[in-house]
């Protein structure tokens, strides 16, 4: 089976600027030098902290963890120079925005990156000393006679990261989100639907997210009780936190 990932150089471009700021590079430094609950705390807090006054007042913060709580409680206590550096710069990434509903949808894009870019340079540590392993992120995917450039954009097209081993012809497409808001982007499972069928179940379709499994898979099912999802896997921020 042939395989290939063409890249969207126009998307990869735009979130490539996006990465490019400084508060956000020290940010995904961080969460790639962490992991098990380490990152699962720092990866919970941009998830559940979406706005200035949710990082003023993290103890307020609706749906945040209690043991994440606790944890920055301490963190904050012991003045830890890890915590106080991605606290800083993840604050002045937030407060750079302003603070009504336009200013955090811009903000949004910003926060939509960091389970892309730590999904994907996972990836490039496992697997990008490989030859016989393709990466790539902001793409297409072609499998033999089926490419899904034919699709249309409302049918989905891209998906944030892609993995294929052409030695053992197996491997996996990611969708990514920083929470789990799908209920307008149906397509986007439709797409891994139709990936994993094509590929005859060889490439593992995974939607990853910041939140807990069990959030993801209750959101899914609320916003999409008739679906069968069984043809997609489920990354929470702990399957994240042991990639």
């Amino acid at each position: 089976m042939q395989v290939r990932f063409p890249v969207d150089e126009r998307a990869l471009r735009y979130i490539e600027s996006l990465e490019s700021d400084p508060d956000v590079q020290a940010i995904l430094s961080i969460l790639l030098s962490k992991s098990g609950e380490e990152f699962y705390n720092y990866a919970s807090i941009i998830c559940f902290c979406y706005r200035e006054e949710d990082l003023s007042n993290i103890e307020a913060t609706k749906h945040l963890p209690a043991r994440v709580k606790a944890w920055v409680k301490r963190k904050s206590f012991e003045r830890d120079e890890t915590y106080i550096k991605f606290f800083t710069h993840l604050f002045a990434l937030y407060s750079s925005f302003p603070q009504t509903y336009e200013g955090w949808d811009r903000l949004g894009k910003f926060r939509s990156i960091f389970p892309e870019s730590y999904i994907y340079r996972k990836m490039l540590q496992r697997y990008g000393d490989k030859e016989e392993v393709l990466i790539s992120r902001e793409c297409f995917v072609v499998i033999d006679d089926w490419d899904s450039r034919k699709r249309s954009k409302e049918e989905g097209q891209k998906v944030d990261v892609a993995l294929w081993d052409r030695k053992k012809e197996k491997g996996m497409v990611f969708e990514t989100k920083v929470k789990i808001y799908i209920k307008e982007k149906e397509h986007q499972l439709d797409l891994l639907d139709t990936i994993h069928e094509v590929s005859h179940h060889r490439i593992t379709t995974i939607l990853a997210s910041f939140a807990p499994k069990q959030v993801v898979l209750s959101h899914l099912r609320e916003f999409f009780p008739r679906r069968d999802l069984s043809r997609i896997t489920v990354f929470g921020i702990d399957e994240l936190s042991n990639l």
